[in-house]
């Protein structure tokens, strides 16, 4: 069983191997310089930080510190942000909430529940998380490996959609860091037994 420095240790070395692997078969399937270089970077990154996301079961672990601050930062940015952003959602939102009986303008009513939702995950989001998980449990498992390496292929639009020159990630050099994603999963499960 590894303490966090062991699996950072694990996963940059992972990373590290990663790195090369990315590069040479950005080299083999005539990406650019450029492009390989992002690859290997991206795909790097993709398992360093799955190499430590693990441990978010365990509430003293620093990636369950982490990704509770940057979680209440979300939470807080979508309360503010999606109603100027997101119109649509908004009003969708109140409009099922004018559906239960409240009446009101869908903006306001659609507000008030990202406030009161984001409110209520804010104040018990972390302790239910807490509950529903056990250290060593479900995300320490293969099934969950399988699910971020999907959730990694699929983020990379997200990140294509923001950083355009990333775009060619979403083809074929996105299995490469959904394999990544999926590698560093393993490299933290080899740590801890």
């Amino acid at each position: 069983m590894g303490d966090f420095n062991a699996h950072l240790t694990a996963g940059k070395r992972y990373a590290i191997l990663v790195l090369a692997i990315a590069g040479f078969i950005g080299i083999q399937w005539g990406y650019s310089i450029t492009n390989t270089v992002l690859l290997a970077v991206v795909a790097a990154a993709y398992g360093l930080l799955a190499s430590l996301l693990p441990d978010i079961d365990h509430q003293d672990s620093k990636p369950r510190q982490a990704a509770g601050k940057y979680a209440s930062l979300g939470v807080i940015a979508a309360i503010i942000l999606l109603p100027t952003f997101a119109p649509d959602l908004t009003q969708g939102l109140g409009r099922v909430i004018a559906l239960i009986g409240f009446s009101g303008s869908l903006e306001v009513l659609g507000s008030g529940v990202l406030l009161i939702g984001g409110g209520a995950l804010l104040v018990f989001g972390g302790s239910l998380f807490d509950r529903s998980l056990t250290h060593r449990g479900f995300t320490h498992s293969l099934p969950f490996a399988f699910l971020l390496a999907i959730a990694a292929y699929f983020s990379l639009s997200v990140l294509a959609s923001v950083l355009h020159g990333f775009s060619f990630l979403t083809g074929q050099a996105g299995a490469i860091i959904s394999l990544s994603t999926f590698g560093g999963i393993l490299v933290h499960l080899a740590i801890d037994r």
